[in-house]
């Protein structure tokens, strides 16, 4: 599959499905920044990256997941995982996931992030959803920002790990 381009003035960004086999070691890079950014520490990552490979796998090809590398003149910048639904008590069914939104260091704060949060929204609108949700570190000061700049809100906390809370969205 080639991938979907979004432009951003000189910037043109391509959505491409991950190529496990090819691009695994750059996934988990990408995940253990991610880890670190949110909790500012890599304790629990290794439990958290058990299977993580066998996930994506039996994930990538269902319709109902999204597991993306963003590439810009030829070189993966980062990379977005979400799904069509929401397996959280009390959320409307027409409700997607965002699993992961991630762009290496050196491209943040450049203007992309309107681009990706477009990519994610339009792609689960076309999938029927309403509206998303994700789970964001109270530690995370950059990504709570950045979401709050994008609409999301926060709903409740999530029972699973202590030091995150869940966000929604509304799409449009």
């Amino acid at each position: 599959m080639l991938g979907e381009s979004l432009s951003e003035g000189w910037m043109t960004l391509v959505f491409k499905p991950i190529h496990v086999e090819q691009d695994f070691a750059q996934c988990v890079a990408f995940r253990r920044d991610a880890y670190v950014c949110s909790f500012q520490s890599l304790t629990g990552f290794e439990h958290f990256l058990s299977g993580y490979r066998e996930r994506i796998v039996a994930r990538i090809n269902h319709p109902c997941w999204f597991y993306r590398h963003i590439w810009l003149e030829g070189e993966i910048i980062g990379q977005l995982e979400f799904r069509t639904y929401c397996e959280i008590d009390d959320v409307d069914e027409h409700t997607g996931y965002v699993n992961l939104i991630y762009l290496k260091a050196e491209y943040r704060g450049q203007g992309l992030a309107g681009k990706l949060q477009d990519y994610i929204a339009n792609e689960l609108i076309a999938a029927g959803c309403q509206r998303c949700l994700l789970s964001v570190s109270r530690t995370n000061q950059r990504a709570l920002r950045h979401y709050q700049r994008f609409g999301w809100h926060y709903l409740k906390p999530n029972p699973k790990h202590a030091m995150t809370d869940f966000y929604q969205r509304v799409l449009s």
